[in-house]
């Protein structure tokens, strides 16, 4: 059993401990001082004694040798007696080494991949240094701090690790363990044979260190925290940063130094990158609409900013390419802009159509300066589906109401859509409308999955049963169709109360109140006089709604319709729908607000609408482009969600089409076979392609959606990168391929400020306990300002007496026994 005391305890918690063991053996009442002399005096004079008294003792028989013998015997006794009233114990020492810690934390964020230019000779030179003379046109942060840290060049990891063990992390947003290092005691301890520490601690030869550049942000507060409290009770000799000062994440720097100095760790920091201030000309937006139609006009806006550059004239140029082709594309406009005082640049705008159909991609860049050190923030991208002219649509009607009239006519008119109508109370025989002539009411998936919006006009329940309402629901909701109820007093009454219909009914973005039938009774069927529509504010830039180009000319022509008579009265929305119209009449509310006339919501894959109202007819008298603009954009906003995918059977989808360096990207895709059922395969195999380099991506199926399939994979470089996949058909030897684009760029807090910032590193170093700043050719003088902090600790074991045994006891029994005996023999008794 051990005893240690209870103020090294603390230091033992979670500490690296090296162990030494030996024995050694004390005489626990060993006097010191005068009182050691006195002792010793009085032995001798016992001993004296007893030969004094042996040598003149004259009796018969005892010659001078016997009596010298039996001296020796009596004098052995009382030695004998005097070491086991000294008390000999034997004690086991255990040496308990606690090593320390030298923290060394490197920067792997996303600035530490930008290119310095070094246009200050002072920064230049010391990079030269750093690099042994290496030209220094351009170098790369991570580069710099690569051949600081490399196994050919590891002089500053050596010199650390001659006093204490090192921690070795990369840190962005997180920090990560790298290694932990031996001291170089160790490594000699293990060349003796001698060391017993675990596999998992490296030699620094044994070390390569390459930095990838990709985190999304600096938490330096962070990974000085993490590491610190990592070691545990360990000694920490000092953390070692490395970094070009991107403080975007976390604390402060005075809160980080505060952490450090409480703990007594001094901050050693390493700056790396071009202190002086950016040339810097960035695209920081590009808007455009992520669908448009064949031939429909679209606008591209790009926001610029600048740093350094005032007064300077810059080209924008827009290029254009389609996803299955390869390169940058060609340019296809250019502007020139002026640079204002304090880098603001006006928006530029690009108005373009486009014949073709299939996905666009549209890049704004502006050309690199030349002393610009973030060339990645130069362009950037955004993909615009162009859409199919002629959608399908398919109007239900169960009689022919104003709005069917006006509707069918518009729609047939309109050579972007291509219409069928069934008008359920029409007789067999006569003529259908639309481009599309129908003789029945399409009744199977392959008649209705053709079709990209469902239009019901107050249709008749007779002639829907709760099968079709189960295949429209599998057709919004799996296969991203488009759906719209417009309610009329006809038959939506009736209608509602069709339990039969729930599986249609609940794909619709409102909750129906079941007292509807009560509050039609009290305001009346039919009303004399109208009421006003309200647009609510954060609708008015929805597409449906938008009447012009100008957020406050829409508002206008919007406050100008006064046409609803009769309305049907719903609950409320549901909580992912979106408002487009409310009841203007202050008596038309129930408690969840004004009753909701117009709203759409996204269902699954596809889109839903809903329209309480049957007077659109009447805003012909406002002017007929405002009937014709909502009825057009109604149905076109409801044939995305089918349109999108670039083919009706196959659908790439991602989060975004914008995503950082590093960030993991899901990637899913449904899949239909040539009857649109779910396909049935265990995974799918996806290829992207970026810079020419490919790699594949295998898509798991979804066991909880049949038909799709989901996988993941991490960018590690900034661009464009192009998934395609084939869709499974054994039919064709050419089957159709499913296309999506996504861009990989580096975070913006990462590029906001992209120079070195000497100010908070210096101040970061200073407010710790003993820190300092070094400059990047300065840090080979870092490692001698770290002492070596490591400890040593002797635990004793509890003693074990030596004296206190048989073998003392028959020692001391045989020399009295042989001293009897010999003066027995020569009579001296």
């Amino acid at each position: 059993m051990y005893t240690i005391a209870s103020s090294i305890l603390p230091l033992l918690v979670g500490a690296v401990t090296r162990d030494e063991e030996e024995f050694v053996t004390e005489l626990r009442h060993l006097p010191d001082g005068w009182l050691a002399v006195g002792a010793l005096s009085l032995l001798a004079v016992l001993c004296w004694a007893v030969i004094w008294m042996y040598r003149f003792d004259g009796r018969r028989g005892a010659s001078p040798r016997v009596r010298i013998g039996l001296g020796i015997i009596r004098c052995m006794v009382i030695v004998t007696l005097a070491i086991v009233l000294l008390e000999p114990v034997r004690v086991r020492i255990l040496r308990r080494w606690i090593d320390s810690y030298t923290v060394v934390l490197v920067d792997d964020s996303s600035s530490m991949g930008l290119t310095d230019r070094y246009r200050d000779d002072a920064s230049s030179a010391r990079v030269r240094r750093v690099l042994e003379g290496t030209a220094t046109t351009s170098v790369r942060r991570s580069v710099l701090v690569d051949h600081m840290l490399s196994v050919d060049n590891n002089k500053f990891l050596s010199e650390l690790a001659d006093r204490n063990r090192i921690k070795l992390y990369t840190f962005s947003d997180e920090p990560q363990l790298i290694a932990t290092i031996r001291a170089s005691r160790e490594e000699a301890a293990e060349s003796d044979g001698t060391d017993d520490e675990p596999d998992s601690l490296f030699g620094v030869k044994d070390l390569d260190v390459e930095l990838s550049a990709t985190g999304s942000g600096t938490n330096i507060e962070r990974a000085v925290r993490r590491a610190v409290e990592s070691v545990g009770g360990a000694p920490i000799a000092g953390v070692v940063i490395l970094s070009d000062g991107g403080f975007n994440q976390g604390a402060s720097v005075e809160e980080t130094a505060r952490f450090a100095s409480d703990r007594k760790v001094p901050l050693y920091v390493v700056g790396v990158g071009d202190p002086g201030s950016p040339q810097n000309v960035r695209v920081s937006e590009v808007l455009a609409p992520p669908n448009a139609f064949q031939l429909d006009p679209f606008s591209i806006s790009a926001r610029l900013a600048a740093d350094g550059i005032d007064g300077q004239s810059i080209l924008v140029r827009l290029l254009e390419r389609n996803t299955s082709e390869g390169g940058r594309g060609r340019v296809v406009a250019s502007k020139s802009v002026i640079v204002q005082p304090g880098g603001a640049i006006a928006p530029v705008t690009f108005e373009r159509s486009q014949s073709r159909v299939g996905r666009f991609v549209y890049t704004v860049e502006v050309p690199v300066l030349e002393n610009e050190s973030v060339a990645d923030d130069n362009s950037r991208q955004t993909t615009v589906n162009v859409i199919n002219s002629r959608t399908r649509v398919l109007i239900i009607a169960g009689g022919p109401s104003w709005d069917y009239r006006f509707l069918s006519r518009l729609l047939e008119r309109d050579k972007t859509i291509d219409v069928s109508c069934w008008l359920q109370s029409a007789d067999l025989s006569a003529v259908r409308d639309g481009n599309t002539i129908i003789d029945h009411l399409p009744a199977t998936a392959e008649e209705l999955f053709e079709y990209d919006v469902v239009v019901l006009l107050d249709p008749d329940g007779q002639e829907i049963d709760e099968e079709w309402c189960k295949l429209v629901d599998t057709f919004v909701t799996d296969y991203g169709g488009g759906l719209l109820y417009g309610a009329a007093r006809a038959r939506t009454p009736t209608l509602m109360r069709d339990k039969s219909l729930k599986s249609l009914l609940d794909l619709l973005p409102v909750t129906f109140d079941p007292e509807a039938d009560i509050v039609l009774n009290d305001v009346g069927y039919y009303q004399v006089s109208p009421a006003s529509l309200d647009i609510p504010s954060q609708a008015m830039g929805h597409p449906i709604v938008q009447l012009a180009g100008d957020p406050v000319e829409t508002r206008r022509l919007w406050e100008r319709v006064h046409d609803v008579y009769w309305h049907y009265p719903v609950l409320r929305a549901k909580p992912v729908a979106t408002v487009l119209m409310r009841h203007g009449s202050p008596r038309m509310r129930n408690p969840y607000g004004a009753h909701v006339l117009g709203a759409v919501q996204f269902v699954g894959a596809g889109r839903s609408g809903f329209l309480g109202i049957d007077s659109t007819w009447r805003w012909r008298r406002y002017g007929v482009e405002l009937f014709d603009r909502f009825w057009i954009q109604f149905v076109r906003y409801l044939a995305e969600g089918k349109l999108l995918g670039g083919t009706k059977r196959g659908m790439l989808l991602t989060e975004s089409e914008e995503f950082a360096v590093g960030e993991a990207v899901t990637v899913s895709a449904r899949l239909l076979d040539r009857q649109y059922r779910p396909l049935r395969r265990d995974q799918i195999l996806v290829q992207y392609e970026v810079d020419g380099d490919r790699g594949d991506l295998m898509l798991g199926v979804r066991a909880d959606r049949p038909g799709w399939f989901e996988g993941r994979f991490v960018p590690d470089r900034t661009g464009s990168f192009r998934l395609s996949m084939k869709m499974p058909d054994p039919t064709t030897k050419d089957p159709v391929e499913v296309v999506r684009e996504i861009r990989v760029t580096r975070p913006n807090l990462e590029i906001l400020r992209p120079q070195m910032d000497r100010a908070k590193l210096t101040a970061l170093a200073d407010q710790s306990d003993g820190g300092q700043y070094f400059e990047v050719d300065e840090a080979v003088n870092l490692p001698g300002l770290i002492p070596d902090l490591h400890e040593e600790i002797a635990v004793r074991s509890r003693p074990t007496t030596l004296w206190d045994n048989w073998i003392i006891l028959t020692f001391l029994l045989s020399l009295l026994c042989l001293e009897w005996g010999v003066r027995k023999w020569h009579r001296m008794l």
